[in-house]
């Protein structure tokens, strides 16, 4: 789990299928002393790793990333330069078990990450 160890939630609106939240990066984390040294980029991993942990959050379940039909690295997260970052998750039962989603994580206009999955109740 990241939340409340690189990240923390500012702000979490859940609307039926929908949501928005504010996220804000602990910019002292450890990860980023390796990731890259002297120039900070918050790893692809963690952010698919946030998207499935705010839609545990939204849904109220425990879930399993299955299957990621579609996920892309747009641009870098420099956690100096932009240490708050907005999710926006829209999510809908996809048969039994299972949760489709689709996710960015951007700031202002600029999208960083965007996936489009498939996660799994456990």
């Amino acid at each position: 789990m990241l939340k409340n160890d690189l990240y923390t939630i500012i702000s979490l609106e859940n609307h039926s299928g929908a949501v928005s939240a504010t996220i804000g990066l602990n910019v002292q984390h450890q990860i980023f002393e390796g990731h890259f040294p002297g120039q900070p980029v918050l790893p692809g991993v963690c952010m698919m790793q946030i998207a499935k942990e705010l839609a545990e959050e939204a849904t109220g379940k425990k879930l399993f990333l299955n299957n990621a039909a579609q996920c892309k690295f747009l641009s870098m997260v420099d956690p100096q330069k932009t240490p708050e970052l907005t999710a926006v998750i829209d999510y809908k039962e996809a048969g039994e078990n299972n949760i489709a989603v689709n996710a960015v994580l951007k700031s202002a206009e600029t999208a960083f990450f965007k996936m489009s999955a498939r996660l799994s109740v456990i």
